[in-house]
Formats: C-alpha cells, sequence, structure tokens
C-alpha cells in the first residue's frame, strides 16, 4: 500500500510539473541585485507553487532583450524604464510593475589617483555611460541639468555595459567618471582601484530604476500566469525583507559577489525595492519628459499607454 502510495505522489507530482505554465524571464543584465528577487522567487519556491515554471535568460545589454522579447525569446523582461520608449515606438510589451525606485544602484565612479572628489567638480568633465539612449546617459545629462552645468557642462562618451568595462575603462584613465554599478565601484574602492563619489540617488527626485514588463502575446494568452508571476514577486521581494542572512546568500549565486559585499549591497538597495510593485505617477511623468531630452522620441508619450497595474496583487 504504501509504494502504491508513493507511486500515486510521484504521478501527480509529474502531472503537476506538466500542468505548469513555462515562462521565459529574461534581465539585463543578470548581475544586478534588483533582479535577484527572480532567484530568491526559483528557490524558495514561491513561483513553483503558483503553477509556474521559470526558465531565467541573462542578456548582456538591453538592446539585446529588447530584441529576444521582440523575437518572441522571452514572455517577461526585467530591465530599466527606457524600455517603455521602445513600447511607444511599437515594442510589443507593456510595464506590469516597478522593482526599484530610488536610483540607489547607479553609481558615479572615478579612477582611485583621480583629483576628482566630489560630484560639483565633475563640470566640464568627460563621463564614460553605457550607451547613446540609456538609463546610464540619463543619470549624466540629469546632474548636468541639477547642477545648472547646461548642455554642454559635461562630455559624454559610450563604453559598454558590465563590470569588467567598468573597471578597465577607470584604470586606462578613458573617462574622468563613469555611471555604473555602484557596488561595483565600492568593490574596487575596496580594492583601491577606483572611488564611488556619489550615486543617482542623491541628485535624481523622481524616476525609477528597474522596471518589469511582459509582452503583448502574454497578455494575450494567458493574463493569469502575469499575475502569478507578480505575486510571487512580491513574495519574494517580502522574503528577502524578513530573511537577511538567506537573501545575501541565495542572491549571491546570481551577483557572484563575496559574502560581505553582499551584506553591504543588501542593505544599500533592499531599502529601495518595491514592495508593491505601484508606479508614482510623478516617476512616470519625469520618464517621459526624459524620452525627449535623450533624443529617443521627438514628444513626451501617453505614458498610460506604456504601462498598467492590473495584474499587481489587490491591496
Amino acid at each position: 500500500m504504501i509504494r502504491i502510495l508513493a507511486v500515486i505522489a510521484l504521478l501527480c507530482a509529474a502531472a503537476a510539473a506538466q500542468a505548469a505554465d513555462a515562462l521565459r524571464v529574461g534581465r539585463s543584465p543578470g548581475f544586478l541585485f534588483a533582479y535577484t528577487p527572480l532567484d530568491v522567487g526559483i528557490a524558495q519556491g514561491f513561483f513553483q507553487k503558483r503553477g509556474l515554471a521559470i526558465r531565467t535568460i541573462d542578456f548582456e545589454g538591453a538592446a539585446k532583450m529588447d530584441a529576444g522579447l521582440v523575437a518572441g525569446s522571452i514572455d517577461i523582461s526585467l530591465g530599466s524604464p527606457m524600455g517603455m520608449a521602445m513600447v511607444a515606438k511599437g515594442m510589443p510589451a507593456v510595464g506590469v510593475a516597478v522593482i526599484a525606485g530610488p536610483m540607489l544602484e547607479f553609481g558615479v565612479i572615478v579612477p582611485w589617483d583621480s583629483p576628482l572628489r566630489t560630484l560639483d567638480d565633475l563640470k566640464g568633465k568627460t563621463i564614460g555611460i553605457a550607451t547613446k539612449g540609456s538609463i546610464t546617459e540619463w543619470v549624466a545629462l540629469e546632474l548636468a541639468r541639477v547642477k545648472g552645468w547646461g548642455g554642454d557642462g559635461i562630455k559624454l562618451t559610450s563604453l559598454g555595459s558590465g563590470n569588467g568595462v567598468t573597471a578597465a575603462a577607470l584604470k586606462a584613465h578613458l573617462v574622468d567618471a563613469l555611471i555604473g554599478n555602484a557596488t561595483t565601484g565600492m568593490v574596487l574602492e575596496r580594492e583601491k582601484r577606483a572611488r564611488l563619489i556619489g550615486t543617482g540617488a542623491d541628485f535624481v527626485a523622481h524616476f525609477m530604476a528597474h522596471e518589469i514588463y511582459a509582452t503583448r502575446a502574454l497578455v494575450r494568452d494567458n493574463p493569469e500566469a502575469i499575475r502569478r508571476f507578480l505575486a510571487g514577486w512580491m513574495e519574494a521581494v517580502a522574503y528577502m525583507r524578513a530573511n537577511r542572512d538567506a537573501a545575501i546568500r541565495i542572491a549571491r549565486t546570481a551577483t557572484g559577489l563575496s559574502e560581505a559585499d553582499e551584506a553591504q549591497e543588501y542593505d544599500r538597495l533592499m531599502p529601495g525595492m518595491s514592495a508593491d510593485g505601484r508606479f508614482d505617477p510623478r516617476d512616470i511623468e519625469r520618464i517621459g519628459q526624459s524620452y525627449v531630452e535623450l533624443g529617443i522620441l521627438d514628444k513626451a508619450p501617453d505614458m498610460a499607454a506604456l504601462y498598467t497595474e492590473a495584474y499587481l496583487p489587490k491591496k
């Protein structure tokens, strides 16, 4: 009898696994702390218990991830609010949740031996960004705007993305400073290879650091899968907030940081993670303006058409 029951249990488990909705989730890049609720949700079974089988696909750069979305290679993407500009241009997706609001993850980093000590010292200097039209470009332009330096108050140069690019560009003094991952700046500072002199949160009032998108195909064919995914995501964020040590341990599998560095990153970034995924109208308005400032769009789009809160857990 025991063996029969065991076989039945296995068959039920197999049937449940077959019935699970498969979701391909892209993120760019994969090492960001903001995207680790995905790893936590998978590790703790928050998606599985909601009938979801998650496949994580990491991309090098938003452009490649957007191409994957357009090609139908992914169902959900984790990226920056610049993605809504692509939605306005026709990318078949819609923003469905806020990941993080404050710009704590974006650091202003200078070479270790640089004479620059404060953000005010950057006037007239060359600042490295990931690429034209990226959120890193907007952060640099916003710094110049807030400081009142004017359109030619700084010079910008595209470097690409990735921690290796950051370290190499600073070591070679290709730029006076760059906008990059703040945690990378902290690690390089500990190693005496660079210094972190500020973060985007020091001068950006209203914006959004990271956002979740769903494809229009998923909205059409399986909207309940979006609801279940976001419920699992929010449970993962709540778990991370309540279980610091476990969150750090799991996050390290994605970020590749040491335990000490991950602990420091957790303490700095966890407070900025959205607990409910809801959009702030002030952030949305500023984001729409940024598309014009970056030259991505000629005028601010109808932002209400680019995102929705319909799939978020009820308050």
